[in-house]
């Protein structure tokens, strides 16, 4: 055993030249972060400094690798490298300080295990200690990463995550390699002995490092090489349909099929009866703006770019963050206090896929999108278009909550519905809800989809093309309940009341009707999608159909298996479709729930959708309606 304790005055040190001899000889010093890192253990100075000394280089180098994978993984999912490239400097200067402390704690903990082990184990090969320690830390923190960021790698375009791909072992070597030498250093000072060899050579390494990239690149690479879309600039077309979408949100299946057995909801049971159909869907697990905006668009989330609801802004960054992982909570409880960061909301600038009432309005021809998720600020098109969570920004006096391209006049008028909605009394289904809490519960969840339904009347007088309608009373009225079950089970009935007076008034104006009712943020794993045709749907009196009528209350609660199967994305297809547009590649074909008119052509795509209004850069007035209604 070589004795490596600081000289005494007088006495001659010759192991101190043998170690480095011996450490040099093994190969841990030919190399950049083994001299880095080893060569405080050769040094006469006190242990307690090179305890602190060798952390502070560990955090160092540590975190300028993972604050650069960290930096090109959140540029490539939020768009900044297409978007603004150079956002990628500022974010490394952010996340270093964060990586930095996270790894010299980490590594803090990990020589206390060291100092354990090595405390009640004789360990012989010291280096195969401080090899074992690194490389358990390492896994556990490669599947946190995994656990945490996987969901985040499909929402980026392959060629950008290509190099990330690429770069993830290599670094993950890197950082292995790092933490080993930094115990090894710690192992020599500790029990005064060099290594007997190395565990594994340099080619071993070289060759485990290129399988390794060539796995988890080898699916990216094929990703890259598929030929780029290209986007027809005229979209073909033929006469279509005049088609109407209402989204209900906050109403369970087992709900609906209730009020549809027991038939209190006739003028839906009678769309069943002349042309309709029920079909249900799973209700993916993402924040309700995504979910609403793949209705709409036809595409999932990594393509229509919707996201989440709120987003971050660090000071040096031109494009916000949308998608953060667990780093939102850095962000949010460190970054933003501190005024190193902006909380933005999502606002409708995100959204880089067009709905199908924006295709349907290139003709020329009258459209109305009302409430409905990303729509704000509301851009100008023909028609009327009433932002999300218009009703309390007109209250408010915000910009950008209502848009008439073609009739100014209709601004005016919808500003007026909203004061004049706002001076209506709570609805009798109130009766047993506490008296404090209901005032706020009309203005924050009825009366808001009273005036949508006000304005959608209003835009009937111009005979919109397409509509898209949204109402989310039941689903806001849920969060934090306090009327007892058998008083929101009323609500229930009511407000479905209100929607089936709608939908029943509108079955001469409009070709194709969908009414999406949707579990919302209540507990349910299930939609439900009512699909009405003037031409009619295959199977209009199927068995799913029959199956509720003849089964009633017994079938409300176990649910109708027999019922067909279709995702927000079919749906959104077979609007596209029944408004005569051509079929896009990018899209799925619509669900078969119902016959389809043949697609006018087949194209690669719609385009990116690029928004025509900047009401500014924080759209702090929408930020704080969003948390008004308990969706932050």
């Amino acid at each position: 055993m070589m004795d490596l304790r600081p000289e005494t005055p007088g006495t001659p040190r010759k192991d101190l030249a043998g170690a480095r001899s011996e450490l040099q000889r093994l190969g841990y010093l030919n190399d950049g972060f083994g001299r880095f890192l080893l060569q405080d253990a050769l040094r006469p100075n006190q242990p307690l400094r090179t305890l602190l000394w060798v952390p502070a280089k560990i955090a160092v180098a540590g975190g300028v690798l993972v604050s650069l994978v960290l930096s090109f993984a959140l540029a490539a999912v939020n768009g900044n490298l297409a978007s603004s490239p150079f956002d990628l400097l500022p974010l490394f200067l952010h996340l270093f300080p964060l990586a930095a402390a996270a790894l010299g704690t980490t590594f803090l903990l990990l020589s206390g295990l060291l100092v354990v082990v090595l405390r009640f184990y004789h360990a012989r090969r010291i280096e195969v200690v401080a090899f074992a320690v690194a490389l358990v830390a390492g896994l556990a923190a490669a599947a946190l990463v995994l656990w945490r960021f996987v969901d985040l790698l499909p929402r980026s375009s392959p060629w950008l995550l290509a190099p990330l791909l690429i770069a993830a072992p290599v670094v993950a070597y890197l950082l292995i390699k790092v933490v080993e030498s930094g115990l090894l250093g710690l192992a020599i000072r500790l029990t005064e002995q060099t290594p007997v060899q190395r565990i594994f050579s340099r080619r071993w390494i070289a060759a485990a490092v290129l399988v390794a990239m060539a796995l988890i690149t080898l699916p990216a690479v094929l990703a890259v090489s598929q030929d780029p879309v290209s986007v027809a600039t005229n979209l073909p077309s033929k006469a279509g349909d005049r088609v109407l979408l209402v989204g209900v949100d906050g109403v369970l299946a087992s709900e609906l099929e209730y009020l549809l057995s027991r038939g209190e909801l006739p003028s839906l049971q009678a769309l069943l009866d002349t042309g309709g159909r029920v079909g249900r869907y799973v209700r993916p697990v993402v924040a309700p703006a995504t979910f609403w905006t793949s209705i709409a668009t036809g595409l999932a989330a990594p393509d229509h770019g919707v996201v989440a609801l709120d987003s971050f802004l660090p000071v040096g960054l031109s494009t916000p963050l949308a998608i953060n992982g667990p780093l939102r909570a850095y962000w949010r409880s460190v970054a933003v206090p501190l005024g190193l960061a902006e909380y933005r909301p999502v606002l409708a600038a995100r959204r880089r896929a067009y709905t199908f009432w924006e295709l349907a309005s290139r003709g020329g021809q009258p459209v109305a999108a009302i409430n409905w998720w990303s729509t704000f600020p509301a851009d100008p098109l023909p028609g009327l278009v009433v932002a999300h969570g218009a009703y309390q920004l007109l209250l408010e006096g915000t910009e950008g909550a209502v848009e008439a391209e073609s009739r100014p006049e209709l601004t005016h008028r919808v500003a007026e519905l909203a004061r004049a909605t706002s001076r209506e009394r709570p609805a009798d289904s109130l009766w047993a809800y506490p008296p404090e809490g209901a005032l706020d519960l009309v203005s924050r969840a009825l009366l808001p989809d009273d005036f949508a339904s006000s304005v959608f009347d209003l835009a009937r007088d111009f005979e919109p093309w397409a509509v898209a309608l949204y109402l989310p009373a039941l689903d806001l009225a849920a969060d934090g309940w306090q009327g007892g079950g058998v008083a929101f089970a009323d609500l229930v009935r009511s407000e479905l009341a209100k929607v089936e007076a709608l939908v029943a008034s509108t079955t001469e104006d409009f070709d194709t009707i969908a009414v999406v009712f949707d579990p919302g943020r209540r507990p349910g794993f299930e939609g439900r999608v009512l699909l009405w045709r003037r031409s009619g749907c295959t199977g209009a009196q199927g068995p799913a159909q029959e199956s509720v009528q003849e089964t009633g209350r017994e079938s409300a609660l176990t649910g109708s298996i027999a019922l067909p199967t279709l995702t927000p994305q079919e749906l959104g297809a077979g609007l596209l479709r029944a408004l005569g547009l051509p079929q896009s590649r990018e899209l799925p074909l619509p669900p078969a729930l119902c016959q389809w008119p043949s697609a006018a052509d087949v194209v690669d795509g719609f385009g990116s959708r690029q928004p025509t209004r900047d009401i500014g850069r924080d759209g702090g007035e929408y930020l704080e309606n969003l948390r008004s209604l308990g969706y932050l």
